[in-house]
């Protein structure tokens, strides 16, 4: 609204929360580099038990509201507890303090972005191979209008080109899939030394349903979204 008021002339997201269907008279107008993709799983010191599979024991006590994070942590570790955990990373770190959880997961990227210090805890990263993240997570998006000539220009010097295309698989894969935040859905895509593109997908129906997995490895990003989504669907 601010920018189509003219009260503002760019609006900064996170790329992983934006639709995919554009907004009438804006555009995303360029994306930063990528942050860690991966997911972490931050571990209340008092509750790591070692020998068990991701240091957790049976019937931790995990925070999380995103469907997707619960349908793959269940996927790892069916004994699990889940329980929704809301509020800005700050928060949710003091609620893993203060309250009953184990642990949570979180984003990598926001840890990293807000420098924020996790010695307090033990941190797992979890491998975005293994445990998919959200489409585009860890690239922040520049949103301004479209005919705003001279701002996509600005934006323009600074938008991340290898990062859009891999970012633009992820999320024509969500768009296919007809996902949105709560559908538990993961996908990531990267590119090799030689120009190589691998892409992994995890996918449920539903946060009661078994995931489904898919891995594509190809030389050109060209119907790789598509690829995916028919090995998801089959």
């Amino acid at each position: 609204d601010a920018l189509l008021n003219e009260e503002i002339d760019v609006a900064v997201h996170s790329m992983k929360d934006m639709p995919t269907e554009a907004i009438e008279g804006l555009v995303i107008a360029g994306l930063s580099y990528r942050e860690d993709p991966a997911d972490l799983l931050i571990i209340k010191s008092s509750s790591v038990e070692e020998g068990s599979m991701l240091k957790l024991k049976d019937n931790a006590v995990v925070g999380t509201s995103s469907v997707r994070r619960k349908s793959q942590i269940k996927n790892f570790l069916p004994h699990v507890q889940l329980k929704d955990l809301r509020g800005n990373v700050p928060t949710r770190l003091k609620k893993l303090e203060e309250q009953d959880y184990d642990a949570i997961i979180l984003a990598s990227a926001g840890i990293n972005r807000l420098e924020i210090d996790l010695s307090a805890f033990h941190t797992i990263r979890l491998n975005p191979k293994e445990f998919v993240p959200a489409p585009a997570q860890g690239v922040v998006a520049f949103q301004t209008r479209e005919g705003d000539m001279e701002s996509r220009s600005i934006i323009n010097k600074i938008h991340n080109r290898d990062v859009a295309k891999c970012s633009n698989v992820e999320r024509k894969v969500m768009k296919l899939m007809d996902g949105g935040c709560h559908t538990p859905l993961g996908v990531y895509c990267e590119v090799d030394a030689q120009g190589n593109y691998h892409s992994y997908a995890a996918y449920a129906e539903s946060g009661s349903d078994a995931m489904k997995h898919a891995q594509i490895s190809q030389n050109t990003h060209s119907n790789l979204a598509e690829k995916i989504v028919e090995a998801l669907k089959k």
